[in-house]
């Protein structure tokens, strides 16, 4: 019986069972748990990332909001110097301007006062030597004569002695104007390429003719050389039309690849990227009043422009101070400039030379009076502005069209007065 209520003992039971039960809750909750501790951690990360993310967002706008406060500051701060600036300049110009006038006016008095004291001693001197003359204290009217007659000869010997001055001055002007820049020597301007009929209104101008004669005889001679030019002007602004007329020459005679022209004023310039630049490859640039370029812009052109870059032609416009000082500042680029077409001393009767060249280019009829018609305008503008003066002449070439069409004599281009209203 014992044998019988000896059990065998099984492999599982249900308290092991139970156990296993619990463990396996047990685990499962623990899983659970883990997970809910892992997901709300991930959720908290979420949050703490997306409110990084929003204060990031936050302090970069009030970043940008006070650079753009800034900014506008510095703007209004820059806009008030320049203002101040200029009402300086405006004020030194008018004392300037004052103490000139006051200085010219008091030399105009002193000079009037002196010649009124001079005529008054040279009267009483003629009037003296008459009272030695009646009084016999000189000598006769033979000696009068002879005396004359030396003053006469002396006179005509200055005049001679200047006029010879004159020439050689001319001579020599003319001497420097045949000389090539890249090597020095002597250059026949004469054996140069047959020029365009748009640069011939400038070659009757005495030191400009030369220049641009000599300038294409040297490239045409030297075309490994540089071919950037500086046009030198009364102003820095009025050559634009020049400069253009030269790129177009450039392209003609087969100095660049390309007929593109761009034109761009200095603080323009400044401003921009050379990548802007790109679409003038083989053509030519030209910078008006470049004397205020900056020397980096400047080099930055200059390596730009090279036959490894973009392959341009450089031309600065401007006048004498502001050039010079350009290129006192900006030494190494100086050898990338070698010549230089002067027209800043030009005056009206340049200008007129000017006005009868483009009537004729333009296949137009002008006689004297439209001419002095022309130079009458130049009151209105500024001292050797060339471009202002050939857009007044397009202007006056237009209603000449127009009043000839009208009158159905299309054609015809003969300028008359009736053009200028």
């Amino acid at each position: 019986m014992e044998d019988e209520k000896e059990k065998k003992k099984p492999f599982t039971n249900v308290f092991q069972k139970l156990k296993n039960i619990l463990r396996r809750m047990s685990k499962k909750k623990r899983a659970e748990d883990e997970a809910a501790r892992l997901a709300a951690e991930e959720e908290a990360r979420r949050a703490e990332e997306e409110a990084r993310k929003a204060a990031e967002e936050e302090q970069k706008r009030l970043i940008e909001e006070q650079a753009q406060k800034r900014a506008k500051e510095q703007a209004e701060v820059a806009k008030l110097m320049a203002e101040a600036e200029a009402a300086k300049e405006a004020k030194a110009k008018r004392e300037a301007d004052a103490k000139a006038k006051k200085e010219a006016e008091e030399a105009a008095r002193l000079a009037a006062s002196k010649a009124k004291s001079e005529k008054k001693k040279a009267a009483a001197k003629r009037a003296e030597e008459a009272r030695k003359v009646a009084s016999g204290e000189v000598g006769t009217k033979a000696d009068q004569e002879k005396d004359r007659k030396y003053q006469e000869e002396v006179k005509r010997r200055a005049e001679q002695a200047k006029k010879r001055a004159e020439q050689d001055a001319e001579e020599e002007a003319e001497e420097n104007a045949s000389i090539d820049p890249v090597t020095g020597e002597k250059i026949a301007t004469d054996e140069g390429p047959e020029l365009p009929i748009y640069l011939s209104k400038y070659l009757k101008l005495v030191k400009t003719g030369d220049d641009i004669r000599v300038a294409i005889s040297s490239i045409q001679a030297h075309p490994e050389t540089s071919k950037n030019l500086v046009i030198l002007g009364h102003n820095g602004f009025g050559t634009n039309r020049v400069g253009e007329d030269l790129a177009r020459s450039y392209f003609e005679l087969g100095f660049v690849k390309s007929d593109k022209i761009a034109k761009i004023k200095a603080k323009q310039l400044n401003k921009i990227g050379l990548e802007k630049l790109q679409g003038l490859k083989g053509g030519c640039l030209i910078i008006e009043n470049a004397g205020l370029v900056s020397p980096q812009k400047l080099v930055e052109v200059i390596k730009d422009s090279g036959a490894d870059a973009n392959d341009y032609v450089v031309v600065l416009t401007g006048e004498i101070d502001s050039l010079a000082r350009f290129f006192e500042q900006n030494q190494e680029v100086v050898d990338d400039f070698v010549y230089l077409i002067d027209i800043h001393k030009i005056k009206e009767r340049g200008m007129s030379i000017i006005a009868k060249g483009y009537v004729k280019e333009k296949g137009y009829k002008a006689d004297k009076s439209i001419i002095d018609r022309f130079k009458g305008a130049l009151g209105t503008m500024e001292v050797g502005n060339i471009d202002r003066f050939l857009d007044y002449i397009d202007t006056v070439m237009k209603k000449c069209d127009d009043r000839e069409s009208s009158n159905g004599d299309t054609g015809k281009k003969v300028i008359t007065s009736e053009d200028f209203r």
